[in-house]
Parts: structure tokens; C-alpha cells; sequence
């Protein structure tokens, strides 16, 4: 499989039946989330998900969840304003604003806080965001590509998962 920037090889029929199933959806623009073991290439159908949608001229940005601390996660991923906490000197965008217009993939999204739960929803459902500390929305258009090594729905039974997300 290859578009303008990523090329993959395979000869395994069962990898050429998945990325031709990819094909179909790469145009919805919808959220995606891929499940699957470590190691076996969640990041690189990610990747190869923006490179081959309209998107793919616009930033794509990779995000490890679960290399993040928790309390560090929310300015990361949703930007803060100057004096919104001690260590806040600056404005600082956020990786969602980062990626605007384009894709931003959270893996280990199981790894995910719940607490933080809730303002990822917001940012699915209302397509803008608002930084620690700030007193505006601000719009944002990207897509999100999610992994996890962990079925979603199990982490709903145990109340470590919102199910409306």
C-alpha cells in the first residue's frame, strides 16, 4: 500500500484485506479507535489512516498516553492560560490545537483518565476546547485515532471508562 508519504509492504493477503477495509473509511472523517495487542502496528494503521485522507496535508500529531503523568495530561493535550497554576508563565497551546485541521492519535487510550474523560467528550462532541484556566472556547476541527490494547467495553463494566465515549 502506498499514498504520498508512507509506503507499506506486505505480502500477508489478511494485512491486504485490512488496509483495503482502512481505504473505505479513511474518507468518512469520523473518530476511529483501533484495538489490538502491543506490538502489532496500531501506530502505523493510525498513520497511514491521515496520510491516505483529505487531511494528510495537515499536522498529525502522535500522543502516548500512558508516558504522560496524569497531572501533566489535561496542559498537554488541552493547552493552558498564563497564571492558570503555579508553573504557568506563558500561554501555551495545547496538542489538540496543535493538530487542528489534521489528526491527532492518543494510543493507550485505555490508559486514559477517567477524570479527563468527560472534557475529551466535550472536545468529540462540540469541536471546541477550552485551556486550563482560560474563559473562551476555542474551535477546533481534527480527527481522532485512538488505540488501545484493551477491549473498551470491559473497561465500562468495571467503571474505569465512560461509555458515552
Amino acid at each position: 500500500m502506498q499514498n504520498k508519504t508512507l509506503t507499506i509492504i506486505t505480502q500477508n493477503e489478511k494485512m491486504r484485506n485490512i488496509f483495503s477495509g482502512i481505504d473505505h473509511i479513511v474518507a468518512s472523517d469520523s473518530s476511529i479507535l483501533l484495538i489490538g495487542e502491543t506490538g502489532v502496528g496500531k501506530e502505523l494503521f493510525a498513520e497511514y489512516i491521515h496520510r491516505t485522507s483529505p487531511r494528510h496535508m495537515q499536522p498529525f500529531i502522535k500522543v502516548g498516553l500512558s508516558a504522560l503523568p496524569a497531572e501533566l495530561l489535561e496542559s498537554e493535550l488541552f493547552g493552558h492560560e498564563k497564571g492558570a497554576f503555579t508553573s504557568a508563565g506563558n500561554e501555551k497551546k495545547g496538542l489538540f490545537e496543535l493538530a487542528d485541521g489534521g489528526s491527532i492519535f492518543l494510543d493507550d487510550i485505555d490508559d486514559f483518565p477517567y477524570q479527563l474523560q468527560s472534557k475529551l467528550l466535550r472536545v468529540l462532541e462540540s469541536r471546541e476546547l477550552m485551556r486550563i484556566g482560560g474563559q473562551v472556547s476555542i474551535p477546533i476541527n481534527v480527527r481522532l485515532i485512538t488505540a488501545s490494547k484493551n477491549n473498551l467495553h470491559d473497561l465500562v463494566e468495571k467503571g474505569i471508562f465512560r461509555a458515552d465515549l
